[in-house]
């Protein structure tokens, strides 16, 4: 039900088309709740036909049209419920750490790379966060500015903190999987260089079993290994 109060919350600050929605929801929205155009179009009906947003047909160029959607009182309503309501955790769906958790089925080298990949990512993603954080402070949004506009003056205050509040969650968040990371890559050093102590032969490119010799250096799991 998020992406529905999603685009409620963001019709609330003027009336917008489809073209202009999709604008703002990349712009904002999809940094916390990501949503591709083949599912905003099919919600803004859904909207319609439950009586939430009302759309307008407006002539588009010579022949086109267009539609321009506002929130009714009724979708007002829904979006002040849907704030006011708990939001419950779903349960944990990590796919990466379910794959990490199982790396012993890789190499070294494999498992080094994916940390690696993650950390970048996470890093690029704070990043993202950070320099959209600043401008929401400065208020230099586009969609903040228009927010800021249809807001009563003593509430400014509250729009930007609470947006500069949840993004920076998201930053806590890409600090700590790049720390989490920077541990499995340094663990990954710590197992490999265990092996090479050990006198274990160089990692192996090849498939875990497929190999007559001793592979305890690919950091594979050896077929048969496992009871």
């Amino acid at each position: 039900m998020s992406l529905r109060h999603a685009l409620l919350a963001l019709v609330a600050v003027q009336p917008m088309t489809g073209y202009d929605l999709t604008k703002h929801f990349e712009r904002s929205v999809s940094y916390v709740w990501h949503a591709p155009h083949s599912q905003i179009y099919p919600e803004l009906r859904k909207l319609e036909k439950a009586g939430l947003v009302s759309a307008r047909a407006e002539t588009r160029g010579e022949s086109g049209t267009k539609r321009t959607y506002s929130i009714t009182p009724d979708g007002l309503e829904e979006l002040v419920a849907w704030v006011e309501q708990p939001t419950g955790r779903g349960p944990v769906r990590d796919a990466f750490r379910l794959k990490a958790t199982y790396f012993e089925y890789g190499s070294f080298e494999n498992a080094r790379r994916q940390f690696q990949a993650h950390l970048d990512y996470f890093g690029e993603e704070c990043r993202k966060w950070e320099a959209h954080v600043s401008q929401i402070e400065r208020r230099e949004t586009v969609l903040i500015e228009k927010r800021l506009s249809a807001t009563p003056d003593e509430l400014h205050e509250a729009v930007v903190a609470y947006k500069v509040h949840a993004y920076r969650g998201l930053i806590d968040q890409a600090r700590a999987e790049v720390r989490w990371a920077r541990r499995g890559l340094a663990l990954v050093d710590t197992l490999e260089a265990a092996h090479g102590a050990d006198g274990a032969e160089a990692p192996s490119a090849g498939r875990a079993g497929t190999r007559s010799g001793p592979e305890a250096g690919s950091g594979r799991l050896r077929e048969g290994s496992v009871p």
